[in-house]
């Protein structure tokens, strides 16, 4: 695969990385809010993470339509390396890498938000109605 597409992928996956990073904070914001009962910021806070979860989303659809204008074999290696495919290359190391960070702070966000919401919602939490 091209080295411009290689970094085009990994510049991405870096964005969605610091989205990541920026939900992840907003999310343990969150759970402080609850601690304190504080109805204004938790509201505030819930409003606020809509925005790095709306930017994941956008570029995930630009990555997704930037890999169709790929040659069919470039398309396929794309695909396997952003689902967390084993690196083949030196040249794939960086955007490997980035896409095993990316995995485990996305877990990490998941985990925090689960709790979050079962503390919240109880039966009525996305995670109890959509198990």
């Amino acid at each position: 695969m091209d080295r411009k597409v290689l970094d085009e992928l990994l510049l991405n996956e870096r964005l969605i990385y610091v989205k990541l990073s920026e939900f992840e904070d907003l999310t343990r914001q969150l759970g402080e809010a609850l601690d304190r009962r504080d109805e204004v910021s938790v509201q505030m806070l819930l409003n606020m993470r809509g925005e790095p979860a709306n930017r994941m989303q956008e570029v995930d659809q630009q990555v997704r339509h930037r890999i169709l204008e790929l040659p069919e074999d470039d398309a396929i290696r794309a695909r396997e390396i952003l689902e967390g495919g084993e690196q083949q290359g030196p040249e794939e190391s960086a955007l490997c890498g980035q896409v095993l960070q990316n995995r485990r702070l996305l877990e990490r966000c998941r985990t925090l938000d689960k709790q979050l919401s079962m503390r919240m919602g109880g039966p009525r939490s996305f995670y109890t109605k959509f198990r």
